[in-house]
């Protein structure tokens, strides 16, 4: 039944671009006298980043999408996240407002390539990923982005989702002296703060020698501040209320929060990129080049987490009215006792990534030949500190009010008890953690081309590269907490803490009124004191020894080969091309790592033992991709593959990364398998104007051995933890269907010829295996069935605007928590001064797109609300 409605779908789809050529019918033939005239005008601007991306979709070989910049330093959002989000089967992460992440047709295993070659960089504080974080990629150093859906044999393995290939603009592709340069203030309106960002771009191209040989270099560097603000509260657990109360007798099944969590988070990024390429070709066949870029990411985040614990045996009375067969949750309890924590924590990051490239290109006779080495370096260095201070009292009476709403955070109400007095409160809690995290990889390839000058087969492609790469993770951890309750008392010496106002804290929801006024240590104490605490309290100096049970060193080689053959030829009057090839990829690790052995030495400390884990396993990698032109204008797409991808580095490490606070922790599995996909991709698509096209695809992948995040209790150092873990799963399917339209309507009159339209719908369904019991079949975990962008666009010679809209539905965070659906409304505008010179105007978020998340299966068990902030940016560029 599933097959027949994709049919339908597509069948609906193809009726759509037909609709659209036959819209187009009459301005096609007031056009056709005046192609050449048409042709030969320059347009740039939106209109012109469009048009390319679309030209180049149409000539691509592969199912793919391309997004171009505007002009040099120019591209089309701040951040290239933001612009892969309206391309049609992608959604992206965010990390504080920020994009960072993608995932193509549901899958966040994307490979993430720079000018076609590997590329990683970035941390998530507890591991590094295999891909790179898109937040450390300044949009201003890009000059295009390609999205491979379909990949042939020569594309580099490691996305089973796809390929998001970024490149930098090419120093010889300049026309001149050029120098582009952008200066913009931030603003979030939460955070209330200013902050800068900037960029410069400058280069030229000489001629070289006496055979028509040129030398070009770009460089440019990309800075960026920004303070943030996020607030959140979460509903980590819950505990029944059971018995007979003045209202009446408890319902079956009613409940109320174990632990409630209220947490405003807040920092500051810091972001400096450079970037440097040169260019030099000897003459029309032979060239060489040199590529290379550094980021130094800092980013310091501080916390205060409020946390009541309850017990449902406290409860005194309850109102049970609103308790239904869907919501247990009481419009309000009264409770005789809780505890009350307040933390405080920094957690401050550094990162450095630096890439590097030198390759050339040449061309004899009916051979090519491309060569490259390559080296890309990141390092990671995270200190972690935190304290708690918790309430004195032994009877601490508290009513918790719920909204009726589950998708709006509760509200408490503490009756006598002072927050803002710190003679209530013990310090129970000191905590300080260092981690270290590093990837390297050195690689070298070799392309060879042979082309026909007839037959069907065009030419023969074949390559080989070679990779090594590294990774290692170790961590120091001091954590002094006495479980049995004992306190470092009172007393503040130290004038630690201090009165903590939040004002507007989850004031957008009709609940959450938490108190705005507390007393708290102040986090940033915590780094910029920590040897002045340690002093006072006795504490010795940080370990540098590493646990090690998060230890963790692993190396992989890689060995892959290819051939592929590409082909053109003419069948019953229609154009017919494409590639037919394989990829073969060997690849042998090692990890070294230590495991606990279940024992203990004579002062109860485990017994940890280093083991050595080798894996070697290959994979055959064929690929196909078939283009046939049913006219000049429309053309039809048909690919198939098998794509892999290995697990991420921290995925691999068995080391553990605790939260003591929230009894709760993630941890790696040194077991992990690659897991492999077997693709297939049929589109269809009419390019109709300059920029203007509309197209359907379905696609179907069926995927062995993905990955999937599991709860599990268990017991560490004597403390119970809910651990989050990865595993292969079995077999699971992906099918959908992706929908797009866009055009630009010249052939109105002045001023509504400057108006343009994006529009894209994605459908996409999964069927995998659940490790939850109470969800036996489940979707994959970031993937929203439904999505779509709506962009309205506006561009004439001194003006440019773009309205965005970008919706996804409910999709799960993990195989436990589902995430509601939201929708982001942006707008970018911008007034040309001069040919030169403009200002402009970006908004991020408008509607305040809050988040609220839900115990996987039951929309009516909350889980996390989350208040994001609006952002924006004014800022003028400038282009010679």
């Amino acid at each position: 039944m599933r097959a027949k409605t994709k049919y339908t779908l597509l069948a609906s789809s193809i009726a759509m671009i037909n609709s659209t050529g036959q819209l187009r019918a009459q301005e096609s033939a007031i056009d056709a006298g005046a192609n050449e005239d048409i042709e030969q005008i320059s347009v740039v601007g939106i209109r012109s980043s469009i048009a390319s991306s679309v030209a180049r979709k149409q000539e691509s070989g592969q199912v793919a999408d391309v997004i171009s910049a505007e002009d040099i330093g120019k591209f089309p959002d701040l951040n290239v996240a933001e612009s892969l989000q309206r391309i049609p089967g992608i959604q992206i992460s965010r990390s504080r407002g920020e994009a960072s992440g993608v995932s193509i047709r549901g899958l966040d295993e994307v490979a993430t390539l720079l000018n076609g070659r590997n590329y990683f960089g970035g941390a998530s504080g507890v591991s590094i990923n295999r891909f790179a974080s898109f937040e450390d990629i300044p949009a201003e150093l890009v000059g295009s982005v390609v999205v491979y859906k379909s990949v042939s044999a020569d594309i580099l393995e490691g996305g089973i989702g796809g390929v998001v290939d970024i490149e930098r603009t090419d120093a010889l592709s300049l026309s001149g002296p050029t120098i582009a340069g952008s200066l913009k203030e931030h603003y979030g309106d939460l955070s209330k703060e200013w902050s800068p960002r900037g960029s410069l771009v400058v280069g030229n191209v000489w001629d070289y020698g006496n055979s028509g040989g040129e030398i070009g270099v770009i460089f440019g560097v990309s800075y960026l501040e920004r303070e943030y603000r996020e607030d959140l509260v979460r509903n980590s657990s819950a505990t029944p209320i059971e018995g007979d109360f003045p209202s009446g007798t408890a319902p079956s099944g009613a409940k109320t929060s174990a632990s409630l969590n209220s947490s405003p988070a807040w920092g500051d990024r810091e972001r400096t990129v450079y970037s440097l390429g040169i260019d030099l070709s000897l003459n029309s066949d032979t060239k060489f080049y040199f590529d290379s870029g550094y980021t130094d990411y800092s980013t310091a985040q501080l916390r205060e987490e409020f946390v009541w614990s309850f017990n449902g045996a406290n409860t005194v009375d309850a109102d049970f009215s609103n308790i239904d067969e869907n919501n247990l949750y009481p419009a309000s309890v009264t409770l005789s006792d809780m505890d009350f924590d307040v933390l405080s924590m920094i957690d401050d990051r550094y990162t450095t990534t630096y890439d590097l490239a030198l390759g050339f290109e040449t061309v004899a006779g009916p051979w090519r030949f491309e060569g490259e080495v390559s080296y890309v370096d990141t390092d990671n260095e995270t200190n972690f500190h935190n304290t708690r201070i918790r309430d004195t009292w032994t009877a601490l009476p508290v009513t918790i009010s719920n909204s009726g709403f589950v998708s709006q955070p509760p509200s408490v109400d503490f009756g006598d008890f002072d927050v803002t007095d710190e003679g209530n409160f013990d310090i129970v809690q000191w905590r300080h953690e260092s981690r270290q995290l590093k990837a390297d990889e050195s690689a070298a390839k070799l392309d060879i081309d042979y082309m026909f000058d007839e037959g069907v087969v065009r030419s023969i492609e074949a390559g080989v590269r070679f990779a090594s790469l590294g990774t290692s993770k170790n961590i120091q951890n001091n954590h002094i907490f006495d479980a049995s309750g004992a306190t470092y008392g009172s007393d503040d010496p130290l004038n630690l803490v201090e009165a903590s106002t939040w004002n507007d804290f989850m004031d957008e929801y009709d609940g959450g009124n938490f108190p705005n006024d507390y007393v708290a240590v102040n986090p940033a104490y915590l780094l910029s004191r920590n040897d002045e605490i340690r002093e006072y309290y006795g504490f010795t100096g940080q370990s540098e020894t590493e646990n090690p049970r998060d230890s963790f060193d692993y190396e992989e080689e890689v060995t892959a080969v290819y051939l592929k053959a590409n082909f053109e030829t003419e069948v019953g009057g229609y154009f017919v091309g494409g590639d037919l090839g394989g990829r073969y990829v060997q690849t042998d690790t090692t990890a070294d790592y230590f495991f606990d052995t279940g024992n203990i030495d004579q002062n109860g400390a485990p017994i940890y033992e280093g083991t050595k884990s080798d894996k070697d396993y290959s994979e055959f990698l064929p690929s196909f991709n078939l283009k046939v032109e049913l006219t000049d204008e429309m053309l039809v797409r048909l690919a198939g593959s098998k794509t892999f991808s290995r697990p991420h580095f921290g995925d691999l490490a068995p080391s553990l990364n605790l939260n003591f606070e929230q009894g709760r922790g993630t941890g790696g599995n040194p077991d992990l398998d690659p897991f492999t996909a077997t693709n297939l991709d049929l589109s269809l698509e009419y390019y109709f104007a300059s920029g203007g096209m509309a197209s359907s695809a379905i696609f179907y992948k069926d995927i062995d051995g993905f990955l999937q995040t599991s709860e599990n209790q268990e017991t560490i150092g004597g403390n119970d933890f809910i651990i989050l873990r990865k595993s292969n799963g079995g077999s699971g399917t992906v099918r959908g269907l992706e929908l797009a339209y866009q055009q630009f309507f010249d052939f109105l009159p002045v001023p509504f010829d400057g108006l343009g339209i994006q529009a894209n719908y994605t459908y996409v369904d999964s069927d995998v295996p659940s490790p939850n019991p109470l969800l036996p079949n489940i979707s994959l975990e970031g993937l929203s069935d439904n999505s779509y962008n709506l962009v309205a666009i506006y561009e004439d010679d001194l003006f440019s605007g773009r309205l965005s809209y970008n919706y996804r539905s409910d999709f799960l965070v993990t195989t436990e928590v589902a995430q509601e659906g939201f929708g982001q409304l942006d707008l970018s505008l911008s007034y040309n001064v001069s040919e030169s010179f403009r200002l402009t105007l970006d908004a991020l978020n408008l509607l305040r797109r809050d988040h609220f998340e839900y115990r996987a299966g039951d929309k009516y068990d909350p889980y996390h609300w989350i208040a994001t902030e609006r952002q924006v940016l004014v800022g003028v560029s400038y282009t010679f």
